[in-house]
């Protein structure tokens, strides 16, 4: 645990092509960790207590993905691809001189830690993806209700929004457990809610997206997980990234859905410790 003296840090910047980002760190914190948002989402997605107990071993980088929070929001769709994100995200590290680095990618996030990790590979660590996909023929999709309720979220205010979309993610009984953190979340990102045409942009990345072909070339340690109950990204997604990155671990959580860094916490910063240790 931190002892008392080491107080979180926390510095902010943006690289020139307007991309912002944020390191979360104390003054024992040891190595760098990149967590890469999935789709819609800014740096304020992630939960707090997450990002700040990843602080107390780790120099924590996140940032907003283009169109998301204080990074610049291109106005056509074709500039929104998971290789342009994943350029952008390389910028980031450049700009904080950043020459090796753990990488976690969840959700969409994992297309884009994907991308990177291939085009990267020799400045990343270890990689872990949590809830993701390669894309392409590997994709799994989910229930055909589900992603049409999420492309058309329902809801008067972004409250309703928020709430809507969760409880479609959710069942009854782990959305009642995770309400505060849910509560926390909206309170962080709800001045700066993501647009309609970056969600757009968004879609567009992540329906072109195929990493099927280079998930071979990867040879860094990396941990899968993936909740066994998730009902947007199916866990036979994380099987079939299991089943063709050679070496790969595969964690699949029983009675976890969409966000095993907010149900299961502690299990998934022990998996990260794990990964991250391998060549320590």
């Amino acid at each position: 645990m931190i002892p008392d003296k080491a107080t979180i840090t926390v510095e902010e910047g943006k690289t020139d092509s307007g991309i912002f980002y944020r390191k979360t760190f104390t003054s024992i914190s040891h190595d760098t960790l990149v967590l890469v948002m999935g789709y819609g989402g800014s740096l304020r997605i992630w939960p707090t207590t997450f990002v700040e107990r990843l602080a107390e071993l780790y120099n924590v980088i996140t940032y907003d993905n283009r169109g998301t929070g204080l990074s610049i929001i291109p106005q056509q769709a074709e500039d929104y691809t998971i290789k342009a994100m994943a350029d952008d995200l390389r910028e980031v590290t450049k700009s904080l001189k950043i020459t090796k680095h753990h990488l976690l990618g969840y959700s969409m996030g994992s297309c884009i830690a994907l991308q990177y990790a291939f085009e990267h590979s020799d400045i990343v660590s270890s990689l872990v993806l949590m809830c993701g996909t390669a894309g392409g023929a590997e994709y799994v999709k989910p229930a055909k209700e589900i992603s049409t309720a999420l492309a058309n979220p329902q809801g008067k205010t972004l409250w309703d929004i928020y709430m809507y979309t969760w409880q479609l993610m959710y069942s009854p009984e782990h959305f009642e457990r995770c309400q505060p953190a849910f509560k926390s979340i909206y309170e962080m990102s709800k001045d700066l809610p993501t647009r309609p045409l970056a969600l757009l942009g968004h879609s567009n990345a992540f329906r072109g997206f195929d990493g099927s072909t280079y998930l071979g070339a990867l040879k860094m340690p990396t941990t899968i997980i993936a909740g066994r109950d998730d009902r947007l990204m199916p866990y036979l997604n994380s099987e079939n990234l299991s089943s063709k990155i050679s070496g790969a671990r595969l964690v699949l959580v029983d009675d976890c859905e969409h966000a095993p860094h907010i149900q299961c916490e502690e299990l998934v910063i022990d998996e990260i410790k794990r990964t991250c240790s391998v060549l320590n």
